[in-house]
């Protein structure tokens, strides 16, 4: 029984290693590290993005799956998420199964996904990817995909509505836009 554990800990030692190893090699290639959008962020968004039952929510680069378990938590949206790391895509796994959640989870590049379905796109992005996804976001969606990005403006498009920073609140700055 003894080796038998010891065999289970430096199998799960060596998964956790070649892991680790994977997110190095593909963080080489993905310009966005893994971080997380805090409950405040994601209640900010969910409480303007004001969800209906049924809409599909996509977040691109979902990391952990946290936002969408959220917005299927509280407005029972059909929520898709995109990511490319394996770890936050493992974890993503993790929390959808530790809630019992319905999401649908994509390991990928959302670039190679036609994001012409959504209803509503989150993406918490770094400014050059934002910029290099404004013209798939203006060719793919269809009139009235609302777009809600975390911090950081999406060069290339005018947003309909912006809110500011919150310091005190430790909220960051909010932009929306309406294809």
């Amino acid at each position: 029984m003894i080796i038998f554990l010891s065999n289970l800990i430096a199998a799960a030692c060596c998964i956790i290693v070649f892991l680790m190893l994977v997110t190095v090699v593909v963080n080489l290639f993905i310009p966005v590290p893994f971080v997380p959008s805090n409950k405040r962020v994601i209640d900010r968004v969910l409480e303007i993005a004001h969800l209906k039952k049924d809409e599909k929510v996509y977040d691109l680069g979902c990391g952990d799956g946290r936002f969408l378990i959220e917005a299927e938590k509280k407005a029972r949206v059909k929520a898709v998420g995109f990511e490319a790391a394996p770890i936050p895509l493992i974890l993503a796994y993790i929390r959808k199964w530790i809630n019992g959640s319905h999401i649908k989870i994509h390991m990928g590049n959302f670039f190679k996904t036609n994001l012409a379905d959504a209803d509503v796109i989150f993406c918490y992005l770094g400014p050059e990817t934002l910029q290099a996804l404004c013209p798939k976001l203006k060719s793919e969606c269809r009139k009235g995909t609302r777009i809600y990005s975390h911090t950081f403006h999406i060069e290339g498009m005018r947003p309909t509505a912006v809110w500011e920073k919150d310091p005190a609140k430790k909220l960051p700055k909010i932009y929306y836009y309406e294809t």
